[in-house]
């Protein structure tokens, strides 16, 4: 194994531990689903469907399953926008007190994850791992696309 390999290696235990830490302490769809949506909505309060689509990162019918879970839990309200077959999707009081309290959470187990570092080693990380960033982006790799989709080969 070359040391190139070993880094890599060390980056993504790092990462799965980070993410460990973070359903440790707080809600399981830190990324996807319900905790996505109020995390956008948190930011932009009232987007669109087509807006949140983009955001984050998932298809309509992807979107419409979590939107109408957030709506179930009283998360969320659907309201019409404009244009055709088009919603809003607004916050509830309940969806913005959970919201916030997510953020707390998220904020404070970074900041515990985070506190074996100094400032400047936190400023290197950030410049370190955005420039690993571009890198991946630049050799085509955004790691937007998941499942079948993703695996686009005739093996069929």
């Amino acid at each position: 194994m070359n040391q190139a390999t070993m880094t890599l290696n060390q980056l993504k235990k790092a990462s799965k531990l980070t993410r460990l830490g973070f359903h440790k302490n707080g809600p399981k769809s830190y990324k996807r689903g319900q905790g996505a949506l109020l995390n956008a909505l948190i930011e932009n309060d009232g987007a669109t469907q087509r807006d949140l689509v983009g955001v984050m990162g998932m298809s309509r019918s992807e979107l419409k399953d979590i939107v109408k879970k957030a709506v179930r839990n009283g998360y969320a309200t659907i309201e019409d926008a404009d244009g055709e077959r088009t919603y809003a999707v607004k916050l509830t009081d309940e969806g913005r007190a959970v919201a916030q309290k997510r953020v707390v959470a998220q904020d404070k187990t970074a900041d515990e994850i985070l506190s074996c570092l100094n400032e400047e080693e936190v400023a290197q990380l950030n410049a370190i791992t955005e420039k690993l960033i571009l890198s991946m982006k630049d050799k085509g790799i955004n790691g937007k696309k998941k499942g079948r989709k993703a695996h686009r080969c005739s093996c069929h």
